[in-house]
């Protein structure tokens, strides 16, 4: 059973140890210096990953067969020269007994019910019959895929279903958006409505066609022949397909309106040719950002005070009592 996480190790350092993990990949190197051979690895549990060296007098020609299995790992951890935790190895060894949730991280069967009945009332808003046949043909052919699909393999959604909450957590923020607008925003002057249908067909799709792009944890791989095609337009190639497939109908106006929004939501250098493509826009950033920021957070969160983070050359606060200020 395995009783160490990669986000535990650090309370671990230095001590000689065993573990499991499973073995993302594994390849020969050579130092800069000497050209001494050794083995770079990556190891991966539900709670992260973590970098692994086995140096040339521990070296076993069998270990790169390892690649894409359970192992259990043998030795300590240290810091590298730039201060990051890594796994100094003295042996390895594959297991065949093993319980996966432990090394691959994902939504629960409870997470990914909730999100999927959120989507679908989420789809249900829309009124527009042909936006909306296309969103329900779409979702319907590749759901089981879309609660496995990791929205990325190394940022915001790297996870299990990752693709699934990035949906519907943008369209939350763009139906939010819209609404602050329709309700607060409105000038007497101005009486061109909001396309809600659109926006919400948009939100839901444009970030679909990830699905072909990577590969479900723990191989978490980026699909080779995928790679070759901008994010934009994988979503776009399983829309026409879909359209194609089930004989949809949509007009040449509401598939370039769509087309357009999803270009928008990738491409922030893009400028917007209405309101729905540039609130979309505002969403996935917004989406991306505060998940960036939340991941440092929780990274952090042991701590207290302002914290200089490098990787965001910048200060985070987190208050010095959880929940509340220290002089309450």
């Amino acid at each position: 059973m395995k009783q160490i996480y990669v986000t535990q190790l650090i309370e671990h350092l230095a001590e000689e140890m065993e573990e499991t993990f499973y073995l993302k990949y594994i390849y020969e190197n050579f130092t800069k210096e000497t050209g001494t051979p050794y083995f770079f690895l990556k190891l991966q549990d539900k709670s992260g990953s973590i970098i692994g060296r086995i140096w040339d007098n521990n070296m076993n020609s069998d270990y790169v067969t390892f690649k894409g299995k359970v192992v259990k790992v043998y030795g300590e951890v240290l810091y590298d020269p730039m201060q990051k935790l890594e796994f100094i190895i003295s042996r390895m060894e594959i297991i065949t007994e093993y319980n996966i949730s432990d090394y691959v991280t994902g939504l629960s069967p409870t997470e990914t019910q909730h999100y999927r009945e959120a989507l679908y009332k989420q789809i249900n808003l829309v009124k527009h019959a042909n936006y909306k046949d296309l969103l329900y043909q779409t979702l319907d052919s590749i759901m089981p895929r879309l609660c496995e699909a990791p929205a990325s393999i190394t940022n915001t959604g790297c996870f299990n279903g990752g693709l699934l909450v990035q949906i519907v957590s943008v369209t939350s923020i763009a139906i939010q958006l819209l609404r602050s607008q329709k309700i607060y925003a409105y000038h007497p002057d101005l009486k061109i409505s909001y396309n809600e249908d659109l926006l919400i067909t948009g939100a839901v799709l444009f970030g679909i066609g990830i699905i072909n792009l990577y590969s479900p944890f723990p191989e978490a791989e980026k699909i080779h022949e995928y790679s070759l095609v901008p994010k934009p337009l994988l979503s776009i190639q399983i829309i026409e397909e879909t359209v194609f497939k089930e004989n949809l109908f949509l007009s040449v106006e509401e598939k370039n309106m769509l087309y357009h929004a999803i270009y928008c939501a990738f491409d922030k250098s893009l400028k917007p040719m209405n309101r729905e493509s540039l609130i979309l826009q505002m969403a996935y950033s917004s989406y991306i950002q505060i998940c960036g920021l939340e991941a440092h957070l929780t990274e952090h969160q042991q701590e207290r005070g302002a914290i200089y983070v490098p990787k965001l050359k910048n200060f985070l606060y987190m208050p010095k009592e959880e929940g509340g200020s220290a002089d309450e």
